[in-house]
């Protein structure tokens, strides 16, 4: 979800009413319908809209909706009550500083783990018996510590996070257009 998205969501969190089975926009506006509905995969959503009368003359209707339309109307999509208040809660949760502090150790993990599947073969065992397959991870283990204790001790900077092609273009990085032929493997320019 964009920023833009996030600021806009954020104008709808506080003012769903679930007794009176309505929305009220950032203008004040009351919803016009609260209907049950079902999204794309089948799980239940509610949709609530907006007159258009309400939305064309709002002067600030990007940070509502993104519609271009000549006759915007909002329509807000959100899950059950139960399940629209435990998403609020989980992202609450995800804003405090022990979210962020677990996140980075699970980052760690998972950044090991795609080290030891790249590097080592982690993924597949290369013999049967449970005997040999732990005698394997054991030994994947003791070389990806090797591998990190002499990056820490010839003290070789840790890899920046990957960026897309498109990213990069913008940053003004330098680029290679990649071309490949049924004759030719690989020309790069």
């Amino acid at each position: 979800m964009d920023a833009g998205a996030r600021q806009r969501m954020d104008y709808w969190w506080r003012i769903l009413s679930w007794q009176h089975a309505c929305a009220i926009c950032p203008a004040g506006h009351t919803s016009r319908s609260w209907t049950p509905a079902q999204d794309r995969r089948g799980k239940p959503v509610i949709k609530s809209k907006f007159a258009v009368q309400d939305c064309r003359p709002y002067p600030s209707r990007q940070q509502c909706t993104h519609s271009q339309s000549a006759a915007p109307r909002r329509v807000l999509t959100v899950r059950p009550e139960p399940q629209y208040q435990a998403l609020q809660a989980a992202r609450q949760r995800q804003a405090t500083q022990e979210f962020k502090t677990a996140s980075a150790v699970r980052t760690g993990i998972e950044g090991t783990l795609s080290q030891g599947m790249r590097a080592c073969g982690l993924r597949q065992a290369r013999s049967r018996g449970l005997e040999q397959v732990h005698l394997q991870q054991v030994l994947t283990a003791t070389a990806l510590n090797l591998c990190r204790m002499h990056a820490w001790l010839t003290q070789q900077p840790r890899a920046k996070t990957r960026q897309a092609a498109f990213v990069r273009l913008k940053d003004g990085e330098p680029y290679h257009i990649c071309v490949s032929s049924p004759r030719t493997m690989v020309t790069c320019v």
